[in-house]
């Protein structure tokens, strides 16, 4: 019996590890490929959802990031968080959280010359069933669903 629990103990564990494991880059980039293709618009509240192809930015350099026709851009995947000097900025600070099913990406934009301007803004792309895929912006709020054309890779 009392191996039977450590069993049970061990198999419950391991099964709640496995769900709960968040994923990272090298779990992302071959979850995205299966996605890549055209895809078109099932329902928007903005004009920056529009028919689209989800495309690598670079494909001989994974780590440059993707897009989602010209608006949508999730460039330079990361692990963590990065902070560069952009034009215009002091500093952008992103921060990229990888999912099982999507990614979530945190920027945060500060103006030299009046910190008052500081920006967040938070984006986010899910995969979800049946080729459909959401994506999300917090400033302006923005949410489109798309769906996979058939046949396009």
């Amino acid at each position: 019996m009392k191996y039977l629990t450590l069993a049970l103990l061990a198999i419950a564990f391991t099964s709640a590890h496995a769900v709960a494991t968040p994923s990272n880059k090298s779990r992302f980039i071959p979850l995205l490929k299966t996605k890549l293709g055209a895809y078109e618009v099932v329902s928007a509240n903005s004009a920056l959802c529009v028919n689209s192809q989800l495309s690598l930015v670079n494909p001989d350099n994974e780590d440059a990031g993707f897009t989602l026709g010209e608006q949508i851009i999730f460039d330079s995947l990361h692990n963590g968080t990065q902070t560069v000097k952009k034009p215009d900025f002091c500093f952008v600070t992103s921060s990229l959280k990888y999912k099982i099913d999507g990614i979530e990406n945190g920027l945060r934009m500060s103006r030299c010359e009046n910190p008052a301007n500081e920006k967040i803004i938070s984006q986010s792309i899910y995969f979800l069933a049946n080729d459909t895929l959401k994506y999300t912006l917090s400033q302006p709020s923005v949410a489109c669903t798309f769906k996979k054309v058939p046949d396009s890779q």
